[in-house]
């Protein structure tokens, strides 16, 4: 009884504190053996211009930089709608597709990288892979695997075709339509496989699937674009939880690094496994 009343106003509760995924320091990076990557892959993602997203995004770049890896984030104008942003999702990732060689990954920019994704995202062989919550079968769209196959860049084109004539519908509900209906009817032929809750883990989200790694955290800022004003300035739990979790990785992340920490670190991996220049 009195646990469920001291939950009523603690911001976390033990169950979503068990959600937290630790966030790898500098020293825990530079320690990790290191694959020579290879150009073609890469991360891509966009944000809204003169917005908050711009610190997002620099939060992402900045996980994705220190891995090694490639990415690149496009900036865009606002529409002034939440919703209508995101269908833009659709249009982007129709010209990343068409214009780029070998595999994309997809990433909101409200989210940071804590390992290298590539050596497992490398055993989906399909055409797309998406995320499903577990609970309700809902497709997620804040990360998305991309192939480099004439089927992966036709559901592109569909996707953006139907977002451009229907903005204010979710993208993520127009992408899991387009899924749906050609699994019934065969028309386009797309092999979609699923990716686990490893590249889409949503740090304080109870019902997240177990799993033994975390890759992406998903740092959830739709709280903060659909916040709605309360008294005195105050902010839902969930919000609040959001703002403590962005802080602890945000010192962590963007803490000065001392050269000693890396040389520390770096004496324990073999030579054969270090970062080639």
């Amino acid at each position: 009884m009195l646990a469920a009343i001291l939950n009523k106003f603690r911001i976390w509760s033990p169950a979503q504190r068990s959600m937290i995924a630790r966030f790898p320091d500098h020293t825990e990076i530079a320690s990790r053996a290191v694959a020579v990557q290879q150009d073609h892959n890469q991360i891509v993602a966009f944000y809204t211009k003169d917005s908050f997203y711009e610190r997002e995004a620099e939060r992402m770049i900045a996980s994705v930089t220190r891995l090694g890896l490639n990415v690149s984030s496009t900036p865009i104008v606002s529409t002034g709608s939440w919703v209508r942003n995101a269908s833009l999702k659709a249009e982007f990732l129709f010209n990343e597709r068409r214009s780029k060689r070998g595999p994309l990954l997809y990433v909101d920019v409200d989210a940071v990288f804590h390992r290298d994704p590539w050596p497992a995202l490398a055993e989906l062989k399909g055409d797309v892979a998406v995320y499903y919550e577990p609970s309700d079968g809902r497709l997620i769209a804040a990360t998305i695997l991309i192939n480099d196959t004439p089927a992966a860049q036709q559901l592109m084109e569909a996707w953006k075709d139907r977002c451009n004539s229907n903005p204010d519908i979710w993208d993520q509900v127009v992408l899991q339509e387009i899924i749906e209906e050609n699994a019934a009817s065969g028309v386009l032929q797309i092999d979609v496989r699923r990716l686990s809750s490893s590249f889409c883990w949503i740090f304080d989200r109870v019902s997240n699937e177990p799993v033994e790694t975390v890759y992406i955290e998903q740092l959830q800022a739709s709280r903060e674009a659909t916040r709605k004003k309360r008294w005195f300035g105050r902010i839902n739990k969930r919000l609040a939880r959001r703002r403590e979790r962005v802080e602890e990785i945000e010192r962590i992340l963007f803490a000065p690094v001392q050269e000693s920490e890396f040389a520390n670190a770096q004496s324990t991996v073999p030579e054969n496994l270090k970062p080639v220049d």
